[in-house]
């Protein structure tokens, strides 16, 4: 697959900054939108959560930013992969090209917007807040690869069983609203009652979050069991993703 993909990587970057233009065409700001999105998120749920409903967490903004903008590319990428194959039918029937491609393209161009997000975004709070970053933030680069290695698995999974189940998507639109509230992400961990704390023990959007906010937020090395968790289930995404998507591939151009 690895070597596939890097064959036809002139095909992805011009998937990614097809996605990238269409997106935006027509719009005065442009690419400026993305960030505007997760601002306002921040925005909101800061005066809702800080100064409503009084989270007592300090540098209360930068906290959110380090789990709102990996969980927004994680369910933007993992919603518009439903899409992936059904909406490109008329390319699949047209030309040979492994059909990975399409998923990873759609991951991809998520990816390149939550970059320019934490671009922006993370020197600016890091400044404002003054939390002091320590060595671990050096664990972002492979914690960041694991994320978007888990998130290409479901893709995987998500693309293909789409072609032949339509609700498919709507059921995972579903299942990222119940997901966001159910991961520590406006609220710090230890606010949890101790039977939800076992779930994010099992969930790996949860790991991935505690993970982000133990080398940006709080300056230390994630713990064995949260690192076990995060590479368990990024390791099984892949596996099972690539396995479901290979067993519909071949009747991918009869099924949209």
């Amino acid at each position: 697959m690895t070597r596939d993909v890097l064959r036809y990587k002139s095909l992805v970057k011009n998937l990614v900054y097809k996605d990238l233009k269409l997106k935006y065409r027509g719009s005065v700001l442009g690419v400026a939108w993305s960030l505007a999105n997760p601002l306002l998120l921040i925005l909101v749920y800061t005066i809702a959560f800080k100064y409503v409903l009084r989270v007592e967490q300090d540098n209360y903004a930068y906290f959110l930013l380090v789990g709102l903008l990996p969980w927004n590319f994680f369910a933007g990428a993992l919603l518009a992969s439903t899409g992936a194959i059904v909406a490109n039918g008329h390319l699949i029937k047209k030309v040979y090209f492994p059909r990975e491609i399409l998923p990873i393209a759609t991951v991809l161009f998520g990816f390149a917007q939550f970059l320019l997000a934490l671009i922006v975004f993370l020197p600016a709070l890091i400044l404002i807040s003054r939390v002091p970053v320590g060595w671990s933030a050096l664990l972002f680069v492979p914690l960041l690869a694991l994320h978007l290695l888990f998130t290409v698995g479901l893709a995987f999974a998500l693309s293909a069983l789409t072609t032949v189940f339509r609700d498919v998507a709507h059921f995972t639109d579903v299942a990222l609203l119940l997901l966001f509230w159910m991961t520590p992400i406006i609220y710090p961990v230890t606010m949890a009652p101790s039977q939800l704390r076992l779930f994010f023990r099992m969930s790996p959007m949860a790991a991935f979050t505690v993970a982000y906010q133990d080398v940006l937020f709080w300056s230390r090395v994630p713990d064995l069991s949260t690192v076990a968790t995060i590479c368990l289930w990024t390791a099984g995404a892949l596996v099972i993703g690539h396995t479901v998507f290979g067993s519909y591939s071949a009747t991918f151009a009869e099924d949209v």
